[in-house]
């Protein structure tokens, strides 16, 4: 699978995804940003760490906008067109993900939101947080298993950058092993 792409430069080969909100908190519902603009120690953590940074899309702001304080954002993604939009976007980033692999470009892993209806990895969000997976990542887990990639999906939150990174870390270290 892995071809030679002709990198002859200094690039480190190793990347993450992230929800789009980590880098961007103005993409987040009204009364939901944690941050003025993003999870600033989670993203310079990872740039130190030499990681390049793969910002997943926001399905909520391309579905229902900016302005979607007003609608029940995972009623609205579980639609037929809502669940249609996610696999699309979804299977767009798997294409890029696919085209890193083949160029021997190492996915650490993903990085989803908990808490969130579209992002959220353990935790999702039904008039309340509650256990589950965003709308989102159940259509990018479902597109990883159909063309068998067998990459980690982590939910994080922005007030634990540190957990994040721990992640990130042992992420690092299974990649060091023999």
């Amino acid at each position: 699978m892995w071809r030679d792409c002709d990198f002859h430069d200094v690039r480190g080969t190793k990347v993450i995804l992230v929800p789009h909100c980590a880098l961007n908190q103005n993409a987040r519902v009204a009364g939901a940003a944690e941050r003025a603009a993003a999870v600033t120690e989670l993203i310079l953590g990872l740039l130190e760490r030499g990681i390049g940074v793969i910002q997943m899309p926001c399905p909520e702001l391309q579905i229902l906008g900016l302005d979607r304080a007003h609608v029940k954002i995972r009623r609205e993604l579980e639609k037929a067109a809502g669940r249609t939009e996610c696999r699309r976007l979804a299977g767009e980033l798997v294409r890029q993900i696919e085209e890193y692999r083949k160029c021997g470009v190492r996915i650490l892993g993903i990085l989803g939101k908990n808490g969130s209806p579209t992002c959220g990895v353990e935790q999702t969000w039904f008039d309340g947080i509650a256990p589950g997976t965003g709308v989102f990542i159940e259509e990018l887990r479902a597109e990883l298993r159909n063309r068998d990639l067998p990459i980690s999906v982590v939910g994080i939150r922005d007030d634990d950058p540190a957990g994040a990174l721990a992640t990130v870390d042992l992420w690092l270290s299974a990649l060091a092993r023999p």
